[in-house]
């Protein structure tokens, strides 16, 4: 085989909540870490985002950290690099698992010959996922952790490099309509910036509503966006996020938290009972519906999601994504610089900024 899949964690339950370490005791060139998890659900609604049980994915070498990200945005970059419109198994029922998969690409696709992840360039990687159990359902009691890595096997390859996240800055804002100035590196290549305005039930404009970005003050300006109108615009080029779900609605209305998060978020329920009609509000704004049944519960409900701005990111990819030298070279430039503003939705709001780097050897 050319390929193969190498097992770095067997399926286990790792506890209630914690950071479960785990080493990277392969010598093949990883092309892409699949990070399994699930929760046996206590009722068939949710209390948060199944992304939020995920609090932190981080690779590391020693002090060194290759990846970083927390589970929201862990998933949207993916969703946006691989154009797959969910990472949501889509179960959302009582005794049953709730599933949700995350990871680590390394290259531009699987098994880039490129681009990526050779662990005897490093002394000891390692990967560690911080978690709670008890987030997007607060009565779980039982869940199942399992990963796996996708490595070359009888094909040789020479990378030249992989591709790295990290959650770059966090904040939350103060007021409404205030600039936050964030000063970004340009030691690497950049290939990505995402920017997540996460508050739960709200579309991510509200809590940041403007992004600029210059070089060396003001001298070159690569953009400057009203992040609403800039959503506007991305909806002709990025494909649609849909989540399919199951579950089974109640009289009393309850919470389901999904992957896209605009403001016409959209949910369709069929009831396997003709005479049982789900009811869902118009409007999911942050990905949040609210739904009851009417004829009385318990039989089971089947639908889709549909939106764009999966889990609160907007995604600014820079050049031609499958061409590195046509990404984003900040090394020829004295100062970068973002300037986030602040929307009328910051209370409590949560604004992060993720790069995605080309990481040489």
């Amino acid at each position: 085989m050319r390929y193969r899949t190498a097992t770095l964690l067997s399926a286990i339950d790792v506890g209630a909540s914690g950071t479960k370490v785990i080493d990277i005791n392969v010598k093949d060139i990883v092309s892409r870490i699949i990070m399994r998890w699930s929760v046996t659900k206590s009722v068939s609604y949710m209390m948060s985002y199944a992304h939020k049980d995920i609090t932190k994915i981080e690779l590391v070498d020693g002090s060194e950290v290759l990846h970083s990200l927390n589970g929201g945005q862990n998933q949207a970059l993916i969703m946006y690099d691989r154009k797959c419109p969910t990472l949501l198994e889509g179960g959302i029922i009582g005794a049953n698992a709730q599933i949700s998969y995350f990871g680590i690409d390394f290259g531009r696709f699987l098994f880039d010959p490129l681009l990526a992840f050779d662990p005897k360039r490093f002394l000891n990687p390692q990967l560690k996922i911080t978690f709670d159990e008890n987030v997007s359902d607060t009565g779980v009691e039982a869940n199942e952790m399992e990963v796996w890595a996708e490595c070359f096997d009888e094909r040789a390859v020479s990378p030249m490099g992989f591709l790295s996240a990290n959650e770059l800055y966090n904040y939350t804002p103060a007021a409404s309509g205030v600039y936050e100035y964030i000063q970004l590196p340009t030691d690497r290549v950049i290939r990505k910036m995402l920017i997540q305005g996460y508050k739960a039930d709200a579309e991510p404009w509200y809590q940041v509503s403007d992004a600029k970005l210059d070089e060396d003050n003001d001298k070159r300006i690569p953009f400057d966006w009203n992040l609403e109108k800039y959503f506007q615009v991305r909806k002709g080029i990025d494909p649609m996020v849909m989540d399919s779900i199951a579950t089974q609605l109640e009289v009393t209305a309850r919470a389901y938290y999904l992957t896209p998060t605009d403001y016409w978020a959209g949910l369709i329920l069929q009831n396997t009972d003709a005479s049982r009609s789900a009811s869902v509000p118009y409007v999911g704004a942050g990905g949040v519906f609210s739904c009851s049944v009417a004829g009385g519960g318990g039989t089971e409900n089947n639908g889709i999601s549909h939106g764009w701005l999966p889990n609160h990111c907007f995604q600014f990819p820079f050049g031609d994504e499958k061409d590195p030298e046509d990404w984003y070279d900040v090394t020829k430039v004295g100062s970068l610089r973002l300037r986030l503003k602040s929307g009328a939705g910051y209370s409590s709001s949560a604004i992060g900024v993720v790069l995605q780097q080309l990481r040489k050897y």
